[in-house]
């Protein structure tokens, strides 16, 4: 007996093989095709993509500039408002802030309640009363978030969300503060899910978990778009997904890579739109 009459679909899983080394050499040749751009680099079999879900800080943008620049900005308003100069020094709201976490380690899902919570606290701890504090921290919240949405998306990478939206639906899946409804309220992301007001943060599976159920694909046919190994990576591996690792992010340093492999590693986000939706 042969082996392809003792294995019937044998033919079936070789010529799978074929088409996905096909797929994946056309995804090369492309990218050597684009300037600077490396190639894609697959570690993993992609499976058919059904939706998208993308991280948001260092993955549709720089975020980092962002938040320096509003954290600068909240010390100098704090210094200014409490007529404290040390409330207006950066490190001594670290120290409050690890404090802060050894009291209620929950607020570590939550940026917003653990900052709000750092700077009320913080603020008593510099002598203002109760009524004071609360004041000045609602203050310093609203003016820093309002900061931090100061974000501007490039139009590459609007163009690529476009295009890529009209192929299939996306989401958004962020750990931090950042807020599309301020700083790209027409976005074409169909779900958004924060940690903190919808469950912990990645890794944890309960924000993939999430976007897959309402997007109504499989957990395989969900597709995450992030910078980060262990958040973005291991975290949509282990809720079932293919992840793809954008590395590394916006000339910032190269993270290193988690022992959870990425399906695929990228440099820039106009490569997404090779692969076969």
């Amino acid at each position: 007996m042969s082996q392809e009459a003792a294995c019937p679909d044998r033919k079936g899983r070789l010529s799978m093989a074929a088409s996905f080394r096909r797929r994946r050499q056309q995804c090369y040749a492309r990218g050597i095709l684009e300037q600077g751009w490396m190639p894609m680099q697959f570690y993993r079999r992609l499976y058919p993509v059904k939706a998208i879900s993308f991280d948001l800080d260092d993955t549709l943008y720089n975020n980092k500039p962002v938040l320096l620049a509003a954290e600068a900005r909240l010390m100098q308003w704090l210094a200014h408002h409490s007529r404290l100069p040390q409330a207006g020094e950066r490190r001594w709201w670290w120290q409050q802030r690890a404090h802060q976490l050894r009291l209620t380690p929950e607020l570590r899902h939550d940026t917003t309640r653990l900052r709000h919570r750092t700077l009320e606290r913080g603020l008593l701890a510099l002598g203002l009363s109760d009524c004071a504090s609360a004041e000045l921290a609602d203050g310093a919240m609203a003016n820093f978030l309002e900061w931090r949405n100061e974000i501007v998306v490039s139009d590459e990478v609007r163009q690529v969300i476009q295009r890529l939206a009209r192929r299939c639906p996306l989401a958004a899946i962020t750990n931090g503060n950042a807020d599309l409804a301020r700083f790209w309220p027409q976005a074409p992301f169909v779900v958004a899910r924060y940690a903190g007001q919808h469950g912990p943060m990645k890794p944890d599976p309960s924000l993939f978990e999430q976007t897959w159920q309402r997007l109504g694909v499989a957990p395989a046919q969900l597709l995450h778009i992030g910078d980060h190994p262990n958040a973005d990576v291991a975290g949509a591996n282990r809720a079932g997904c293919q992840s793809g690792w954008l590395t590394p992010p916006y000339e910032q340093a190269a993270r290193p890579l988690a022992a959870s492999l990425p399906t695929f590693a990228f440099q820039r986000l106009p490569q997404l739109l090779q692969l076969p939706l």
